[in-house]
């Protein structure tokens, strides 16, 4: 039995989700966390994922906005600093587990997606 859109739609426990991807320059990256630049302003507390394609493979981590201040002088830009969260154990396509590569690599000419949900801030 299938609902119709208008059963769903009017379901009291109906709960959707609004994501946005940012695209992002990665600054900075350490083991637990980095430092990013975005022409958009990303509040302090959101949660998301960052994703950085390194050579045709993507990795991926959730993290949070830690800091997030503008860059004076540079036109809309924004220098973002985020944490790594601890929401699962680190796979094969964790950030987690390149940061030593990515390190060694000038940061500067990495460029990463950060894709968040509508939700308020923690």
């Amino acid at each position: 039995m299938s609902d119709s859109l208008d059963d769903v739609l009017g379901a009291s426990d109906l709960v959707s989700v609004l994501t946005r991807d940012v695209s992002v320059r990665v600054a900075n990256i350490s083991a637990s966390g980095c430092l990013i630049e975005s022409d958009r302003r990303l509040e302090v507390g959101t949660v998301g994922a960052l994703r950085l394609d390194l050579g045709g493979q993507e990795y991926r981590e959730d993290v949070r906005i830690v800091r997030a201040q503008e860059l004076r002088g540079a036109g809309a830009r924004w220098q973002v600093g985020v944490e790594f969260l601890w929401t699962s154990s680190p796979g094969p396509q964790s950030l987690r587990r390149v940061v030593g590569l990515l390190a060694t690599r000038l940061a500067g000419e990495m460029t990463a997606r950060f894709e968040f949900d509508g939700r308020r801030p923690m």
